[in-house]
């Protein structure tokens, strides 16, 4: 049996190398993916999902409002929700490199069972701690636990989109 110690770093680096290849294409729309682009509707502004609130200053409500993004994320990562992922990822954000049509490279391998197991948070960063299930080909549902990073970007956290 592989030892999945460290098959998992290479799936992730794997995920990772995709979402780059594919943003890296994303600079020259083709003939398929704007027509794609012309039969979705437009997508919805994250700040018409959840206004931007001034910065909480207290940690609880900090913790609080992180958490409830995380969950959210996750659950919209299960169930392979692409729009709730975009309006999540910093990198979407106005003036971000991410598109729309760019964000099912975000989807990376299913994953399930997804549960937050610890949140630190260090200024306008933060690392999430998530452990769940994860589909590796042949060698099925998987256990993995990985450290996810958040950013606070006008008082609103975001999954900080790796490049």
């Amino acid at each position: 049996m592989p030892n999945l110690r460290r098959l998992f770093p290479l799936v992730l680096m794997t995920a990772g190398l995709s979402l780059l290849v594919a943003c890296g294409r994303s600079e020259e729309p083709k003939a398929t993916a704007s027509t794609a682009a012309k039969t979705e509707p437009a997508p919805t502004p994250p700040s018409a999902v959840q206004p931007a609130s001034p910065q909480p200053t207290d940690p609880r409500q900090l913790e609080a409002t992180l958490r409830e993004r995380v969950e959210r994320y996750w659950a919209a990562r299960q169930v392979r929700d692409v729009r709730t992922l975009y309006e999540l990822e910093s990198a979407a954000q106005p003036g971000g490199w991410l598109k729309l049509e760019n964000a099912m490279s975000l989807m990376g391998l299913p994953v399930r069972n997804v549960k937050l197991q610890e949140v630190r948070i260090e200024g306008e960063r933060a690392v999430t701690k998530i452990s769940g299930d994860v589909m590796i080909g042949t060698l099925g549902w998987t256990p993995q636990t990985l450290e996810d990073p958040w950013v606070l970007l006008d008082g609103q956290w975001y999954h900080e989109t790796s490049q």
